[in-house]
């Protein structure tokens, strides 16, 4: 849902006024005009009929002008009185705000003359460039002069100027624009020439924090989280300031010693850390862990910073949290589940597990004193291991501002041996303990992530090579010699980790499904659980961070002695997940093609489905349906596209004309004994790319350039350069006349067939090759192939992780009809090589007419040089 601090817009793309709901032209100013109101009215509480915005300034009886002559005008002015609103009347300003000045400079100097030609107290500077809030806050004082001086904030609606400073614990407030308080907060460290890292930054953000909730822990009735106007306003006050802070986080660290070293510090500068606390001060960031509304808020809103700020490490990257909220929910924790996360990151799923047993233990039947223990037992049963103790001091600040719950949230190697992990985690979370493991292992991605370490290795099944010995898939003993993806290996980790029993909710790149790669991973999947759901994520669900293929598995460990035997699988593919590829969200449009608030995703409909799976009253659709685990093939592939419905009904359908007298449905590759069906080996041609064409030298063209009409895609190659190896892979690679290719990398399944004008020619390897000598199956095949029977058996075998591809093996098991007579496909035999013929026809016409356009132009120049010439 679009938030209340969000600017509206009509249908035209035109300014909703949030004071009067007139219509204003969209400009940048008045967006950052807008934005503010809001915050006027929303966290400061001035009522709208307070406020009047582009005011005009008067010096005496006559309007304030400018240097080009237009009356000055004051962004939003905020009055004592309704009545002095609705009648302007300069003598009852109360506080100003300039929105539009592009620096804190101009922004003051203009401040200066609206505040010093009225009664306004005070005035802001706010500037919303978009990714950050820019603010400064500023009090008139007439004594012993008349001046504007930096201030440390505004007071509230109801307040005057001296309230603002120490106020007591009893008097914070909730902030109810939480995205906006730390994008200003973060500007602030970026400000007054700070020069570390973003993630330092982010870093010494956390710590503040912390240093905020522990003195919202302590039982003093004033805080020591406050900066008082004077401090504000000397090097010896800030000072004052950042020693307490820095106190603060020195308990911090005493109460966190496995995760905050001594040596741990804030970084930043006693100015930055001053305005810091001026930010944060008037607000309570701390609350009872009943309070489900407003910990969800506040939550969420740091996990969106965080993520914003951190950098992504060793293929960690932080997780969706609609995807976060459909796997807590399929996995329907309890306060008496013991909840693990072995690869916790900044510990989204671990609040988002809080969230979802917060809100069912507050919305139960049970009594307050019931809810209460209930509530204290569940924030015992979270726990965290992350090999970074930077994203432990993450996660930590993120269950606090969840609700608390983060004594169990500690350092070290999940891949390591058991009895390494701390004592907490031994006692309550041990291997076979943990009823609930919720996560998102770091991938290996195309880097060297892999894990090789031989001790590792040998931890693990999946650290072994498998094979098929004796009818059985299995671990050779052989260790893998390229090492192990870490999600595989956390796989297995979690299966064993988890209670019997127990229910696993674990986030993989797509590729799990299906390759071979982690075919050990699925087979172990099987023995030790029933799998209970798989569900293809959309392509961008984790951008902008990375484009990794990702889906969700949930699985149920098999209580001990118990077999699975066969059962229902629920599958499905998300097609929207209310975001671009940039991050940015996208909203639903009404039936009218009108822009909605709601957010444009599937994933709601997906667990609405599953819950309907789990009464046994699932609706099939085209995206989502059930398998059985009797229908997994013997490679154990549970890729929800290998089941689609509809895919699934072209191949029934293809599979039925085998009994139609006089037709059978063959696979590809039977149709012809002669028919090759391949890939070729890949070039390296380095050493062969030169810069043109020339002697000994011929083009290397890309897949797209057989694929297009227009088809100069090409490298150059110096042939004469190769050696042996590289000859014979060249040879290899060559097309030929008649020789269909199919895309199979990227977006697959697109055909061509070489002509006269490609053939010998060299191509990459990323086009499959279907290669046959008879003509009249050559021409059926051209056609079928680009067929939805064709295709959907195609789209059918995609994978991939990032990108989608398809292999050779896929293209020959393509189901193709095909009659004992083949004259009864006469007539769709002319017509393929009519088209064909086209093809060249138009390839001729597209060399004549290239090549007299270069006459033309050449002979043009010609005559121009001779022109030039006579003058």
């Amino acid at each position: 849902m679009v938030t209340p601090f969000e600017v509206e817009f009509d249908e035209n793309g035109a300014i909703v006024d949030y004071l009067s709901g007139d219509k204003l032209v969209s400009t940048p100013e008045e967006r950052v005009r807008q934005r503010y109101l809001r915050v006027l009215h929303l966290e400061y509480g001035y009522p709208k009929d307070r406020m009047r915005r582009e005011v005009t300034i008067q010096r005496g009886s006559s309007n304030l002008i400018d240097g080009a002559g237009k009356p000055v005008r004051a962004d939003i002015v905020i009055y004592t009185t309704a009545q002095a609103a609705r009648t302007n009347d300069q003598g009852k300003f109360f506080i100003v705000v300039e929105c539009k000045a592009p620096t804190e400079k101009t922004g003051y100097n203009q401040l200066v003359s609206y505040i010093y030609n009225t009664s306004a107290a005070g005035g802001v500077w706010f500037n919303d460039s978009g990714a950050d809030d820019e603010v400064v806050y500023y009090r008139r004082l007439s004594q012993p002069d008349n001046s504007l001086i930096p201030w440390v904030g505004i007071p509230r609606s109801n307040e005057t100027w001296d309230s603002l400073g120490r106020r007591p614990k009893a008097d914070l407030i909730r902030p109810k624009d939480i995205k906006g308080l730390l994008r200003r907060c973060h500007n602030k460290l970026h400000g007054r020439g700070t020069d570390g890292e973003e993630s330092d930054l982010t870093m010494d953000m956390v710590r503040l924090i912390l240093a905020k909730a522990m003195d919202e822990e302590r039982s003093d009735p004033l805080p020591a989280f406050y900066c008082t106007p004077e401090e504000y306003g000397s090097p010896e006050g800030r000072e004052a300031v950042a020693d307490r802070i820095c106190d603060l986080f020195e308990e911090v660290k005493r109460a966190n010693s496995d995760v905050f070293s001594p040596e741990d510090r804030i970084g930043v500068g006693t100015r930055v850390i001053a305005d810091v606390v001026v930010e944060l001060q008037d607000y309570q960031l701390v609350s009872p862990i009943s309070d489900a509304v407003e910990w969800d808020i506040m939550g969420h809103a740091y996990e969106q910073y965080t993520s914003v700020h951190l950098r992504r490490e060793r293929g960690q990257f932080f997780t969706n949290r609609i995807v976060i909220d459909m796997v807590v929910e399929m996995c329907n924790p309890d306060y008496m589940d013991i909840i693990l996360d072995p690869a916790g990151g900044s510990g989204g799923f671990l609040t988002g597990a809080m969230r979802y047993v917060r809100s069912k233990i507050v919305n139960g039947q049970g009594s307050a004193t019931a809810k209460a223990r209930q509530l204290d037992r569940h924030r015992t049963n979270l726990f965290m291991v992350e090999s970074t103790k930077r994203l432990v001091r993450v996660a930590k600040t993120a269950m606090i501002l969840n609700g608390d719950g983060h004594a169990g949230m500690t350092p070290g190697d999940s891949l390591g041996e058991y009895d390494a992990f701390e004592r907490s985690i031994i006692a309550r979370a041990g291997r076979g303990m943990p009823t609930c493991i919720l996560t998102n292992p770091p991938f290996a991605g195309v880097g060297e992530g892999r894990v090789s370490h031989q001790e590792t290795l040998n931890r693990f099944k999946t650290g072994q090579r498998w094979a098929d010995v004796n009818g059985e898939y299995r671990p050779t003993g052989d260790l893998l010699s390229e090492g192990a993806p870490p999600e595989l290996l956390f796989v297995e980790r979690c299966l064993d980790w988890l209670a019997p029993g127990g229910t696993l909710g674990i986030v993989l790149p797509k590729s799990f499904l299906d390759t071979n790669t982690y075919r050990p991973g699925r087979e172990l999947l099987f023995r030790s659980t029933r799998i209970k759901a798989v569900i293809n994520l959309h392509k961008d669900t984790f951008q902008p961070n990375t484009g990794t293929r990702t889906c969700v598995i949930i699985a149920e460990k098999l209580p001990l002695g118990e077999e699975a035997g066969d059962y229902p699988i629920f599958m499905a593919i998300s097609r929207r997940v209310g975001q671009n590829s940039e991050g940015v969200p996208v909203y639903k449009h009404d039936a009218l093609n009108n822009l909605t608030s709601d957010i444009d995703e599937d994933i709601s409909d997906i667990l609405n489905s599953y819950r309907d799976f789990l009464k046994n009253s699932l609706v099939k659709s085209q995206y989502v349906f059930s398998i059985n685990a009797s229908d997994v093939d013997a490679l154990r592939r549970i890729n929800p596209q290998l089941f689609l419905p509809h895919l699934n009904e072209t191949v029934k359908q293809i599979e039925s004309i085998d009994g139609v007298s006089g037709w059978t449905a063959i696979p590809l590759d039977q149709l012809d004994p002669g028919i090759k069906i391949f890939k070729g080996p890949r070039l390296k041609s380095e050493n062969l790319i030169v810069e043109g064409p020339g002697s000994g030298i011929e083009p290397y063209y890309t897949p797209s350039a057989m694929l297009q009409e227009k088809g100069d895609s090409a490298k150059w190659l110096n042939v004469s350069r190769a050696d042996k190896k590289q000859i014979a892979t060249i040879n290899a690679i060559r097309v030929h006349k008649g020789d269909i290719v199919i895309s199979r990398s990227g977006t697959v399944g697109r055909v061509a067939i070489i002509t006269n004008k490609y053939d010998g020619a060299i191509v990459s390897d990323d086009l499959i090759r279907v290669r046959t000598s008879d003509e009249e199956k050559r021409a059926f095949l051209f056609t079928y192939l680009q067929s939805r029977f064709a295709q959907d058996q195609m789209s059918r075998n995609e994978y991939g992780a990032i990108q989608q591809h398809l292999e050779p093996q896929h293209i020959r098991d393509i189901l193709i009809p095909w009659p004992d007579d083949s004259s009864r496909l006469g007539d769709i035999i002319e017509k393929a090589n009519m088209t064909v013929r086209a093809r060249e026809e138009l390839d001729a016409l597209n060399q004549e007419l290239s090549a007299e356009t270069a006459s033309l132009i050449d002979t043009l120049i010609a005559a121009a040089a001779g022109n030039a010439g006579t003058e």
